[in-house]
């Protein structure tokens, strides 16, 4: 295997592992057990790690290592704030573009929409089909940008405020409901509802970790 791809293959496994809550906020990482891990020298590892310093998830501290990026309440306002202003605006002007019988193999998906890996996918490819129909690559770069830290924030709001796993369903299926009847302005309103609430749980997450009051 060549440097690129082992670089690549590195890039990938630390990254999930930080967006999937293996790597927690403000963890130190250790640079020889993720070479042992993909079987790697020292360079490929570090060229990712370049990567995801410049992806805002990780940072490099000096004479100590490779350092978790935390989450701040700043980063939530701001993803939630683009998330608000692209996703709605997508179903208000483009949710006709919306193949119905794909949409509805996505909601029977997320029917069974539970706190692991797959269904945070799930809801992933649901947004991010949202998104998609507007055929604006400018849009949909900005959403790809900000989806890793987004994801990021669903999984540790979600373990820790559970009552958004229901919530997220019952919010679905109104929102899903919407387009299927052709109510695309009903299902912007609902989806910037939805988002709002994700946004909430994620602020209640942050603030339970850190022992903080609004």
């Amino acid at each position: 295997m060549n440097r690129n791809s082992l670089s690549d293959m590195a890039y990938e496994h630390i990254k999930k592992k930080i967006i999937y809550g293996q790597y927690p906020p403000n963890e130190m990482i250790s640079e020889k057990i993720i070479c042992d891990e993909i079987n790697s020298s020292r360079t490929p590892v570090r060229e990712a790690i370049n990567r995801l310093e410049q992806d805002n998830l990780v940072k490099v501290v000096y004479k100590k290592g490779i350092m978790v990026k935390d989450i701040t309440l700043n980063d939530i306002k701001l993803i939630y704030e683009t998330r608000i202003l692209i996703e709605p605006y997508a179903l208000r002007n483009y949710g006709m573009n919306i193949d119905k019988d794909y949409l509805k193999i996505l909601w029977e998906k997320m029917e069974k929409f539970e706190n692991n890996e797959k269904s945070y996918q799930i809801d992933d490819e649901l947004h991010m089909y949202f998104v998609n129909q507007t055929g604006n690559i400018y849009l949909i770069n900005t959403m790809r940008a900000i989806y890793d830290h987004n994801m990021r924030l669903r999984i540790l709001a979600g373990q820790k405020v559970e009552y958004r796993i229901e919530s997220t369903v019952s919010e679905h299926d109104e929102i899903i409901s919407h387009l299927l009847e052709s109510r695309y302005e009903e299902a912007a309103v609902s989806l910037k509802a939805h988002l709002e609430k994700a946004r909430e749980a994620s602020y209640k997450m942050m603030l339970s970790e850190y022992n903080l009051n609004l």
